[in-house]
Order: structure tokens, then sequence, then C-alpha cells
């Protein structure tokens, strides 16, 4: 394999490169190597071909494993490498490590690839990343987003085809759609890597190279459910990439990232929070309102209560996203806050209190 043929440098990437890497590399020369911006140079279209063809196998997890494993890559190997027409089952054998080049040779000449795949190919999904409000997450929210994505090429209305010009009969299969390769007594016939197996060659529209879609930031309506958290992925069917000559289109996941509230704190779908009270209060008890998602409610505070003692709110979480019906429970956690006594009037109180309540709290300590 040379340097021009190998798909990891056309994209200008190591072997260990990341799926994000790898789009990334991708969105960097696609943009370089643009018809639109070269006109009429040939060699800038012949490589965004092949920027193209090579973002393609790298970026799906199986193409990749396969053209790590033998060197190559062509539409329908995953396919017949399992399943050949001659009967007999090739799974699990690496053809590019046999150690016999004769076979290596057939193989790789056989799915060499020339072509943009014909055949109808779903859409890729996308994910796009949103900022939300600690309330917004709360209550859910509609609003709109811009996403780039695949969309139909307007040229050619998605076919791949250029306006205007007709297709002609495959010169490499003569129109049979088959390549017949022999190798002492054995024959293959595989699908012709020229048209793909369709016996016909299209003149590709310049605009989005063959493949029928090119990318555009598109407005996109969404709605988020009440409850979503940081890490939630919510699902948008049918708003990914539009599919390739008339598949189906992938599908759009959006990521909330939900900012911190200064009182509340979310844990799954509890809520909880700190309430300072005073020390009259802990010791005599008291009704005190506290803040919630729902407007303020009454926390009855028994007397004797300790500090961090926590009191719950039921149903006063958060909305459940496996259940919309059901909510969490808000965890009230006290904080009895000590003054400090300057005045002689409420020093001598607090003695006195010391004297009508003698107990040690450190005696258990030291039995």
């Amino acid at each position: 394999m040379t340097g021009r043929d190998d798909l990891y440098i056309i994209l200008e990437i190591g072997r260990t490169a990341s799926v994000n890497d790898i789009k990334r590399a991708f969105r960097k020369l696609a943009r370089r190597c643009h018809p639109d911006i070269n006109p009429g140079d040939r060699s800038a279209e012949e490589r965004f071909k092949r920027i193209s063809e090579a973002y393609e196998v790298l970026s799906d997890p199986n193409k990749r494993k396969f053209y790590d494993d033998n060197g190559f890559y062509t539409e329908g190997v995953l396919v017949s490498t399992k399943t050949a027409e001659w009967g007999f089952n090739f799974e699990g054998f690496d053809f590019a490590r046999t150690g016999s080049p004769g076979m290596a040779e057939v193989f790789g000449q056989a799915f060499t690839r020339h072509t943009l795949r014909r055949e109808p190919e779903r859409g890729q999904d996308l994910e796009y990343q949103i900022s939300l409000s600690f309330d917004d997450s709360i209550r859910g929210i509609k609003t709109s987003i811009s996403v780039l994505r695949k969309s139909p090429c307007p040229s050619c209305k998605g076919s791949g085809r250029k306006s205007g010009v007709r297709d002609s009969e495959c010169l490499r299969c003569e129109g049979t759609g088959k390549a017949s390769i022999t190798r002492g007594l054995l024959q293959f016939s595989l699908n012709c890597s020229d048209c793909g197996g369709s016996g016909r060659q299209i003149t590709e529209c310049p605009e989005c190279a063959g493949e029928g879609r090119t990318s555009r930031n598109e407005s996109i309506d969404i709605e988020t459910p009440a409850g979503v958290s940081t890490g939630s992925r919510i699902r948008f069917g049918g708003k990914g990439d539009t599919g390739r000559l008339g598949g189906p289109p992938g599908d759009l996941y959006v990521v909330t990232n939900v900012a911190p509230h200064p009182f509340f704190r979310r844990v799954g779908d509890n809520i909880h929070c700190a309430l300072p009270i005073t020390i009259s209060e802990a010791v005599l008890g008291a009704k005190i309102e506290v803040p919630t998602l729902d407007g303020n409610a009454v926390v009855r505070i028994p007397p004797g209560t300790q500090n961090n003692q926590t009191f719950r709110l039921r149903s006063k979480g958060a909305p459940s996203l496996m259940d919309p019906r059901a909510r969490g429970d808000q965890y009230v956690e006290v904080k009895v806050l000590i003054p400090r006594v300057f005045d002689e009037r409420s020093k001598e109180i607090l003695r006195e209190l010391a004297r009508l309540n003698p107990d040690d709290p450190r005696k258990e300590i030291w039995k």
C-alpha cells in the first residue's frame, strides 16, 4: 500500500486517531478541497472524493476494523466475506495475512473501490450540546438550535447525478454488474467495483461529488422534557443527517448541561438544601418557611432539633424522566446558627441556662 492509498495518510491523521479527531480532520480537508472552493480544479475534485471515501470508512467502527486488519475496504466486503457466491464461508479468514501473495492480490484487486456506494444508506446520528438554567431543566423548555447536518443536495435533489446527463453502461463489466476473477481452479464472481453492481455509470453531481447531500446549518425546534439533568441524552428521531440516495435519516441526540443553583442541589430526582435556624428555634421548636421548586412550604422544627438534622418534604423534588407522573423528595438540612453575644444580660441568661441544664455532652467520651 502506498501513501496515496493509505486512508489515514489521506486524512492526515495517525492510526490511533479518535472518532472526533477523524471528524475534525475531514471537515478541515473537505473545506480546503471542496469543488465549490476550487472551481475547475480536477485535482482538488479528485482529492475531495478520496477524502470523502477515507472518512466514510474510518468513521465507521466496523469498516475501520476491517480496513485495519486487511489493508483495504470496499462496500459489501463485510457481507461478501461471510456469504460468498460460491457457497464457501470465508468468515474468520484474513486473506491479507495468509502468507499467500496471490490470494491477497486477488482480493485486493476484486475489492478495490473506485466509486461512492450507490445503494441507499441511513444518515448518521448527530449529537448537540445544550446549556440550561436549573429552573429550565426542572420545567422543560422549547427552543431552537442551529445544527450542521447533511441535507439533500439542492442541485441534484439527492440523486447524486449531474443534472441533464444520462447514465451510461459501465465499461468495466459491460453492464452486467459483475466482475469475474480466475485464480488457478477457482473462479470468483463479485460485484463490479466501478459501478457497485448496478451495471451503470453516472456522471456525479459536481456540487455534492455524487453523494446526494451537502452540509449546511439548519435551525431545528426542540423541546426538552421536565426533569433533565447534566448528561441527559434526548433523542429527536429523523433530525440527524439525511440518508444517502433516499436512505432514512439519522437521529439527533441533544445532551444537556445544567447550571448549578445557589440554594438547591440535585441528587438523582431528589433536591437537597441547607436551612439556617436560630438556637432558640432549635431548642423551642418552630414552624419555618423553606423555598421549594413549587414555591414556599412550611417545615415544622420540633423542640430539641440538632444541628445537621434533616427533614423530608415528600414529592417536592425534581420530575422523573422515567415516569413523568412521579417526583423525587426534597431534603432540608438545618444549620443551627450560634449567636455572637456581647451584652451582659444575654451572657447571664446563657449562664442560667447552663445551671438549669447541667448535662455534660462529652461524658460518654470518657467512659
